[in-house]
């Protein structure tokens, strides 16, 4: 399982019908999460000047994570929607220790530049 950030800004239009009728999003919100077999620990309203959502997801792989993603911005309630992986600190260990163990595979540009 897989943890993902989700960012995303929502329109005017979004904001406007949120002050109409306040919601809680994230019990509405939650029939997709169940339909995608994900778990949400975060969902957060934020005071970033080019993001007001942030969520955290953990989930199975990337395609349900684009998928879920797809659905929500397809929704006209956001003026941008994305996500990203992101690694614990133990994970990304892992993965630097299985880079270390290749990268004498590797031979850049700059090295191939640099041989006469």
């Amino acid at each position: 399982m897989g943890k993902y950030i989700l960012l995303g800004k929502t329109t005017s239009e979004n904001t406007a019908a949120m002050l109409n009728k306040p919601q809680d999003r994230r019990k509405i919100v939650q029939p997709l999460i169940d339909a995608f077999n994900v778990e949400m620990t975060e969902f957060l309203w934020i005071t970033h000047p080019d993001y007001n959502f942030l969520a955290v997801i953990i989930g199975k792989d990337d395609n349900d994570i684009q998928s879920a993603c797809n659905i929500l911005y397809s929704s006209g309630a956001w003026n941008s929607f994305s996500w990203f992986r992101a690694f614990e600190s133990t994970e990304m260990k892992n993965i630097f220790e299985d880079s270390s163990k290749k990268m004498a595979n590797y031979i850049s540009s700059i090295q191939v530049a640099e041989k006469k």
